[in-house]
């Protein structure tokens, strides 16, 4: 990782293939345990509730079908109902944990600091707060572009025209329709990115602050987000035909360990990728990331203290956490002058005069 970004003034010039392999090369020249462990207790499980909330929706739009035609009850329904709900917020949650893990990791390798896997799961909760204001906002966003398509597809039910010539018309419409999802999809994750590393910018401002980084670099952005999007929407197809295909059960158990961890790789190959690309989008704009000012931002999502060495004093210093408003900063405080405080106070407990 040290190698990238010393020259991180030539990711301005990277392509998407050399975005994508440099992301693939992250774990292996940093620190393959760390990445290992947030795969294993983060990325792993995502990718196990994308594939199994992708059977069960479908299960779900069956049952709501038949019972439409009256041939479910009502409390199955309902059941069915409250499972894609936990199975939704379980891929919120796990969505935005991992991202903040991967983000936070790849960001404290740029900055040169020291980063295992504890103090990595204890910044966590504070970025979360960032990343899920972030995470409406671009949800809001999708569902503007997704409402955008209701009037036209109306307007073709409304013309009553047959399925096939139907179906045709929504295809040709959904072809420029695609590029705003795309757009509001590179815009999300690098909001992400922004939420994690920029102080104090989340939310809308996080999305302003993408949309400007986006600019002259929208021809990488959206084939990032079009390869992510395809390759998980490949590996779900898959994995639902192995399931629902008449193969012994040895074999669909082995199809879909294969599919999950291909979904395991796509996961993390995009959150890394998206990481990347945010420090490439930087370099493009000849904004300059300091290391210093990004180490002591990172250092602020750690709320346990330490003990320094003062070595211009010799002394020892204790580091706390200062909570100013919305920003946290180190303060030190010297143990040398706390010490001839209380010295002080007890002579003159002892009435003897201060020197």
């Amino acid at each position: 990782m040290e190698e990238l970004f010393t020259a991180a003034e030539d990711l301005k010039f990277f392509n998407v293939s050399q975005i994508i392999n440099e992301a693939v090369r992250i774990p292996a020249r940093s620190s393959p345990l760390k990445f290992g462990l947030i795969t294993l207790i983060l990325v792993l499980p995502l990718s196990l509730i994308q594939l199994v909330f992708d059977i069960s929706f479908s299960h779900f739009l069956n049952i709501f079908d038949d019972y439409l035609s009256g041939r479910s009850s009502p409390s199955l329904i309902r059941t069915y109902s409250l499972l894609e709900i936990f199975y939704l917020v379980s891929l919120f949650l796990f969505s935005l944990l991992s991202t903040s893990a991967i983000v936070f990791t790849v960001a404290s390798l740029y900055a040169s600091k020291p980063v295992s896997f504890i103090p990595t799961l204890f910044a966590i909760p504070r970025i979360f707060k960032q990343m899920s204001i972030t995470f409406f906002y671009a949800l809001l966003l999708m569902i503007l572009s997704y409402l955008a398509l209701c009037p036209p597809i109306a307007v073709l039910v409304w013309l009553n025209m047959n399925e096939a010539l139907m179906w045709g018309f929504i295809i040709i419409l959904a072809i420029p329709y695609a590029y705003p999802q795309f757009y509001v999809t590179a815009l999300w994750h690098l909001a992400s990115v922004i939420s994690v590393l920029e102080p104090n910018v989340c939310g809308l401002a996080a999305m302003k602050n993408s949309k400007q980084l986006l600019q002259g670099k929208t021809q990488i952005a959206l084939p990032l987000a079009n390869f992510y999007l395809a390759a998980t929407w490949g590996v779900e197809q898959v994995f639902q035909l192995a399931m629902q295909s008449h193969l012994h059960f040895m074999v669909k158990l082995l199809l879909g360990l294969l599919c999950l961890f291909m979904l395991v790789a796509v996961n993390l190959t995009g959150l890394l990728a998206q990481t990347v690309f945010f420090f490439a989008c930087k370099s493009h704009h000849n904004q300059v990331v300091d290391k210093k000012v990004l180490y002591d931002h990172l250092g602020g999502y750690d709320l346990s203290k330490s003990v320094a060495l003062n070595p211009s004093t010799g002394s020892v210093e204790m580091q706390s956490l200062v909570n100013d408003h919305d920003r946290v900063s180190y303060q030190p405080v010297a143990l040398d002058a706390i010490t001839d405080t209380v010295g002080d106070l007890q002579n003159v407990q002892n009435g003897e005069p201060l020197v």
